[in-house]
């Protein structure tokens, strides 16, 4: 009983040997089947995490920035108020009252340090306008306050008007970053 039923050379024993030694290889084929798509898999788990990492701070630097605008917006209307006739400039000026201009200057810093390169390419430009109009607004409020005693009424008025301008500026750049937050979020 040495021998398999259909006619070959080989003993059982050596069957038993080949069949053993084949099915060794197609173990080890498929060992290594299953770690090359173990680590496909893994690979695409890993860059789906990096994607979703990447959109969620995408996402929270657009809703960090929709909040200084629209604290920029809160402060410039506040400076606005407090700048709101050439009396008051005198006073501001002459530091008989407070202007809250250091806040704006914080809120510039702050808007400075905004990496562009880590902000949704849809809001470079909006966050390039509100940092602008920030460090406009503070250079202009700064310029009158230390040159206020030599203007006359037609460059209070400009004064007035351009800074009336600025706040309107801001409050459409805070309407555009609130829409485009809403946008990534969808």
């Amino acid at each position: 009983m040495n021998t398999l039923c259909f006619v070959s050379n080989l003993t059982s024993t050596e069957w038993a040997a080949w069949v053993q030694a084949l099915g060794s290889v197609a173990a080890i084929v498929a060992a290594a089947w299953i770690a090359v798509h173990q680590a496909k898999l893994q690979h695409r788990n890993a860059l789906d995490l990096h994607m979703t990492e990447q959109r969620t701070a995408r996402v929270d630097i657009a809703k960090t920035l929709s909040v200084l605008a629209k604290n920029s917006a809160k402060a410039m209307r506040h400076i606005l108020g407090q700048l709101k006739d050439r009396e008051s400039v005198h006073k501001v000026a002459e530091r008989l009252i407070h202007c809250d201009i250091g806040e704006l200057r914080r809120i510039d810093k702050y808007l400075s340090e905004i990496p562009l390169h880590s902000v949704p390419y849809s809001l470079v430009t909006p966050t390039m306008v509100l940092g602008a109009t920030v460090r406009q607004f503070i250079e202009k409020v700064e310029m009158t306050l230390r040159f206020y005693s030599q203007m006359d009424s037609s460059m209070f008025e400009d004064f007035f008007e351009t800074i009336g301008a600025m706040n309107l500026s801001i409050d459409e750049t805070c309407r555009n970053v609130t829409a485009e937050v809403k946008n990534l979020n969808a």
